[in-house]
């Protein structure tokens, strides 16, 4: 996150608005993390079309060139590995995440007032959840639905991420990660939060 919000700052000119079109996975959590912290309004986006008046864009390959149509002045592309590799290529005036991130600060001295977080146009509401410090929060929505990560990071409490819950075998993973709750997700013995539909 560090890394992230440095790199806002030092080498993409402090944008107001960070667009991210990504899937569920840890490095979009720590970008809007990074874009909060650097007092910019990080727009959760559904469709290229709606990271219109972002400065910055964080997304896949496969949706660059469109953010790039959508006026971004820079996009950035990730792999989404497990490990956050470089990508094998990027379109031309698109940046590599994995490439531009890694020369820049691991502390971030914060200083300016905390941004804040939008889909479709409204802030993203951190929903009320009963969590604590000792709770282990598995997720199995889409990241437009990260509030349910804010509530649980705002809680102190560790979150497990399951992109595509059905391709896991839930029971057991809970019992590795010592999970204590869902969201998204149904797992015996488990409470559920309830997360709304998105639209």
């Amino acid at each position: 996150m560090a890394k992230t919000a440095n790199l806002l700052v030092d080498s993409l000119g402090s944008p107001e608005r960070v667009g991210l079109l990504l899937p569920l996975h840890w490095q979009p959590v720590c970008l809007l993390l990074a874009g909060v912290a650097t007092g910019a309004t990080v727009v959760v986006a559904r469709t290229p079309d709606d990271l219109a008046g972002c400065q910055a864009v964080f997304t896949t390959v496969e949706h660059a060139e469109a953010a790039l149509d959508a006026g971004a002045d820079d996009v950035l592309a990730l792999s989404c590995h497990p490990l956050g590799a470089r990508l094998p290529a990027v379109p031309a005036l698109v940046s590599d995440y994995a490439v531009e991130v890694p020369g820049h600060g691991d502390h971030w001295g914060g200083g300016r007032a905390p941004g804040s977080v939008e889909r479709d146009g409204a802030p993203v509401a951190v929903p009320a959840a009963d969590l604590g410090p000792a709770d282990r929060l598995l997720c199995g929505v889409p990241l437009r639905e990260v509030g349910w990560v804010l509530a649980a990071l705002r809680a102190g409490a560790a979150v497990v991420l399951a992109p595509d819950a059905t391709t896991l075998d839930l029971p057991s993973l809970c019992a590795s990660e010592r999970v204590t709750a869902t969201a998204g997700v149904d797992v015996d013995g488990l409470r559920r939060l309830d997360v709304p539909s998105s639209p």
